[in-house]
């Protein structure tokens, strides 16, 4: 008798399992969508970050000086404050003036490895993914490691009607039958990995 998969919610898209930017071991992210409530722990390094610390601001300039008419242009990235006043000054004539800036908010994250899958608040890579067969498989954490697993071992799989769930929106190549042993056994080697 084959295995049969019966959808279920899916209510993990909250938290992701990612590399810690310190020690390169895992970490969690929780409130993934939610930069004033995300925070990143490991439980290696002791590392501990909210959100709300990544928050910078970029301040940017750009007019022509009341006293030659050259453009001014000016643009400062990663201030942890909005600022009030920036002097600035003319190449041309070498007046210079106070001027109010305009600014944008903006998340001061890890840097992104380029190819990989990455949290949307602090950058850091998933900690499962690689590359299969030139397309990159990944999952979020645990809980989803476990639900696709229960979902490509199944022979045959029953749907819910009216709603769209993870299993459904999995690319092809991972529902596929001829990936089915591969695509296990590169599930199997994750949950190997975190115990």
């Amino acid at each position: 008798m084959q295995k049969r998969y019966k959808q279920q919610y899916y209510s993990c898209y909250n938290t992701a399992l990612v590399v810690c930017p310190h020690c390169g071991d895992d970490a969690f992210v929780k409130n993934v969508h939610d930069y004033k409530q995300a925070s990143l722990e490991c439980r290696h390094c002791s590392l501990r970050k909210s959100g709300n610390e990544l928050v910078v601001y970029k301040a940017f300039i750009k007019l022509h000086c009341s006293v030659c008419a050259h453009p001014i242009r000016y643009e400062q990235g990663k201030l942890k404050e909005k600022p009030k006043n920036i002097t600035v000054q003319c190449d041309e004539c070498d007046s210079s003036f106070q001027v109010q800036p305009k600014t944008e908010k903006y998340l001061d994250s890890y840097e992104k490895e380029k190819g990989l899958i990455h949290d949307p608040v602090f950058g850091c890579p998933y900690y499962f993914q690689e590359d299969f067969k030139g397309k990159l498989f990944w999952a979020r954490n645990r809980e989803h490691l476990l639900e696709m697993e229960n979902y490509i071992s199944s022979g045959l799989r029953t749907r819910l009607p009216y709603r769209m769930y993870m299993v459904e929106r999995l690319p092809t190549f991972i529902k596929e039958a001829k990936n089915r042993e591969a695509i296990l056994k590169i599930l199997q080697k994750w949950k190997n990995l975190y115990k």
